[in-house]
């Protein structure tokens, strides 16, 4: 179920209410325990039955149960979160998202923490819209929260295991309960083990997209008296599985005339869920398939509560996680190295501190107020691979250097400072008003190295002699030296300039730079009960998105510029209904957001190498719409819930390089990426005695996106692709799909156990989630085919 809810105290549902309603969903939108009814947000929220039964446990199964919230991988195999139109497409480690991802109100700041958290659950909850006040400059979209379940003052276990197609096994299990009078503990943990479900086209007996991780959480809850609370979390998973292969479905060339024939004879993939194609060796690890990851990450969480008295409580939250990362990436769709990333080391060292007071729930006036610090610091190595390239080919014969290879080496850290505060104050018994206000101190400190590792250093030896001729200067650049940097100083703009004035133009070096920045984020809104059912809602913010530096394979400086922080005004308006007995809800929302400096991954045309990535600043834009949701239960065992949302995402001015290299295109009105017009979803569970304690139940969900586009511009195919696979008419967009869920099963009417059948992507829906542009190529990353199973779950 999910519902959009506004803030006010109401008096508790009594007995005859739960005949049909469950106990009310406990949310901590506003960073305490309160009614999903009362919270003035739009809040989505899955709960833990809803999470197994539907067998939601990536980050892909939550963003298709929620309309507005959309999932897509980037080409490193990172996480990218659009709620409401409102995301931020860059793969970097550093890069901050646009929907801010928590457990247990501990913060995971960066998308490639957040891959393997959705286990032992008490719920999701979604919060729809900027969050800056409480969350953070970086939650202009929203934030999810993963709410874990608790340790238990009796024993409780409980597992379940599931086998599926593709020889999917996974388990999961927890035990829970008291050590002491005083301290309580539970451990959870969860397996996936899986057959890789894509083909080789060139190689049918070939597969790729195994998967191989592990996870784990022990919590323990420590009350010394009744004033005094701590719990403690300490979670980590580890992935050995790998990464998908995409499809190759367009050619783009870069030095026209000068691409590979392997390339430009070879067939386009089919257009199949499971069709690709990947290589079995690199330059970086000679005789290993490209699609690998090795990664692991852990967190050690403290939450620490001491009541002052009647007054309030005092909340203490440290947080420290870890991340190391290696992995590969092929996203050509070529069995050759065509244009790849086999090479993807990082890590992440993340700290966080929050102390805030709040005087809880029960009076008229609520408040909370605290300040909160982070320092982050992300190394990240991208290792690229070009060898059957036009710029291979093309620098090969015209200058003697067929380089393949290149490495780039980022390091940053990140230091924020915050204070922030929040007030809710009921001036009548159905009136309420609200307000709250963040600021925040960022700095990131920034260095970039782009090096050649591969005798006898073309690409280096090649960068300096662009520098020396560019310059007008022989003298300039001497011969390459190895692990020396070889991006040259000079800004992406017309005329060129140095960017670093320390250095001449277009001496290769190394890239430093500091963005200091500070904003205040702020919320206002009312809340108004005319009738005790029926809530409504209003709410005006402001939020920013820290600015940002990339970490791409570029050439010159003017490519590692930060983009400077969004801000957002947003303006939303909503009710809640209840209806029909109890029966009945009805939520809706209209929300309006006003965009300035919206950070974008977009293009750029090269003095030498001709389109390459950067990040960008799109001066103006905007995203309109409205949520519209209603659950009916008929009768205790049946219930029909259904989700729509509608998206305007729109740029309004920017004139830029399209993603096939053409320059000085006029966006003004087209489609923001990643944005679907429409998002619909239908859920039917139904539950009937079969005699005895056993209950007999049938579910089924259906999702559907309208299309959307994965690049500015997309709604066009650029004139500079020469040629498409049978069946693609819009080479950068992302067609609309539905996508039917189901289960079936019987179950303990105590609920001590349960097995059941599922399928997802009943229907074999081929859909995919993103489309990326390569050197020369373009591709496509397809979703999962139907998949279908079993599963048995116990509780003691």
């Amino acid at each position: 179920m999910t519902a959009t809810a506004t803030a006010q105290e109401v008096a508790a549902p009594t007995e005859s209410d739960k005949e049909v309603y469950d106990d009310a969903i406990v949310v901590t939108a506003n960073k305490r325990e309160q009614n999903l009814n009362d919270v003035g947000l739009s809040v989505a929220v899955l709960g833990s039955e809803q999470l197994q039964q539907k067998q939601i446990s990536s980050l892909q199964d939550i963003a298709q149960s929620i309309p507005g919230l959309s999932y897509t991988q980037g080409i490193t195999g990172s996480p990218v979160y659009t709620l409401r139109g409102v995301g931020f497409y860059e793969t970097s480690l550093a890069a901050y998202p646009s929907v801010s991802v928590y457990i247990d109100e501990q913060p995971l700041a960066f998308p490639a923490l957040t891959r393997y958290s959705a286990y032992d659950l008490e719920r999701i909850e979604v919060l729809k819209g900027p969050q800056g006040t409480l969350f953070g400059q970086n939650a202009t979209g929203g934030a999810i929260n993963y709410i874990a379940a608790k340790p238990t003052d009796t024993f409780k276990a409980g597992a379940n295991v599931s086998y599926g197609r593709f020889n999917q096994i996974t388990g999961e299990g927890f035990v829970s309960g008291p050590l002491g009078s005083t301290l309580t503990a539970r451990f959870a943990g969860r397996l996936e083990v899986a057959d890789g479900w894509q083909y080789s086209t060139t190689r049918p007996d070939d597969r790729n997209g195994k998967a191989e991780n592990f996870a784990g959480r022990l919590t323990l809850a420590f009350e010394p008296s009744s004033s005094v609370r701590f719990l403690l979390n300490l979670n980590g998973w580890k992935d050995n599985g790998e990464t998908a292969g995409a499809q190759h479905i367009a050619l783009q060339p870069q030095q026209v005339g000068f691409v590979p024939v392997e390339v430009t004879s070879a067939p386009f993939t089919p257009l199949k869920p499971r069709a690709s194609d990947w290589s079995l060796s690199s330059y970086y690890y000679p005789g290993q398939k490209t699609p690998f990851k090795d990664n692991y990450m852990y967190q050690v969480a403290l939450r620490s509560e001491v009541d002052v008295g009647d007054i309030g409580t005092l909340t203490s939250l440290t947080n420290y996680v870890h991340l190391r990362e290696d992995s590969g990436t092929d996203f050509d769709g070529f069995a050759l190295n065509v244009f790849e990333i086999p090479w993807n080391k990082g890590k992440i060292d993340s700290f966080t501190q929050e102390l805030r007071f709040s005087n809880g729930g029960s009076g008229p006036l609520r408040y909370v107020f605290g300040g909160n610090f982070e320092r982050s610091k992300i190394h990240q190595e991208l290792g690229n691979q070009y060898t059957y390239t036009s710029a291979n080919l093309f620098f090969g014969t015209a200058f003697g250097a067929p380089f393949q290879t290149s490495l780039g080496i980022s390091d940053q850290t990140l230091t924020n400072y915050a204070a922030f505060g929040n007030v809710e104050y009921d001036i009548a018994s159905n009136l309420t008003i609200k307000g709250g206000v963040r600021y925040t101190d960022s700095k990131n400190k920034y260095s970039f190295c782009e090096l050649d590792v591969e005798p006898p250093y073309y690409a280096g030896n090649l960068l300096h002699t662009f520098a020396n001729i560019l310059s007008g200067n022989p003298n300039l650049a001497g011969a390459y030296q190895p692990g020396g940097c070889f991006v040259l100083n000079v800004s992406t703009d017309q005329p060129y300039a140095a960017v670093d004035p320390s250095l001449p133009i277009y001496a290769p070096g190394r890239f430093n730079s500091v963005l200091h920045e500070d904003n205040v984020s702020w919320r206002v809104g009312v809340d108004f009960k005319p009738q005790p059912d029926i809530l409504l809602y209003a709410n005006l913010s402001k939020g920013y998105k820290a600015g940002s530096f990339p970490t791409i394979n570029g050439t010159i400086f003017g490519q590692y510029l930060p983009v400077r922080q969004e801000s957002v005004l947003a303006y939303e308006g909503g009710f809640k209904a209840t209806l029909l007995d109890r029966t009945l809800q009805l939520n809706g929302a209209l929300f309006y957001y006003d965009y300035k400096d919206k950070q974008l991954r977009t293009k750029f045309l090269d003095p030498v190498f001709a389109q390459l990535d950067v990040i960008q600043n799109i001066p103006k834009s905007h995203v309109g719409g409205f949520d519209l949701e209603a659950t009916i239960r008929p009768t205790r065992n049946f219930t029909v819930s259904a989700a729509y949302t509608y998206l305007d995402a729109k740029i309004d001015r920017y004139t830029g390089v399209d993603a096939g290299g053409t320059p000085g295109v006029v966006f003004d009105g087209t489609r923001i990426p990643f944005t679907p017009k429409h998002q619909v979803g239908v859920n039917l569970d139904y539950e009937q005695p079969l005699g005895g304690s056993l209950v007999g139940f049938v579910g089924a969900s259906v999702n559907h996106r309208s299309d959307t586009i994965s690049v500015v511009g997309g709604d066009r195919t650029p004139v500079a692709v020469t040629g498409v696979a049978p069946g693609v008419t819009k080479v950068y967009g992302i067609d609309g799909y539905t996508l039917v869920d189901g289960q079936l099963g019987i179950k303990d009417e105590d609920g001590r156990w349960r097995a059941f059948i599922w399928g997802k992507n009943i229907f074999n829906e081929y859909y995919w989630s993103n489309v990326v542009s390569g050197y020369d190529t373009v591709t496509r990353f397809a979703g999962m085919p139907a998949t279908y199973g079993v599963t048995v779950a116990v509780n003691f």
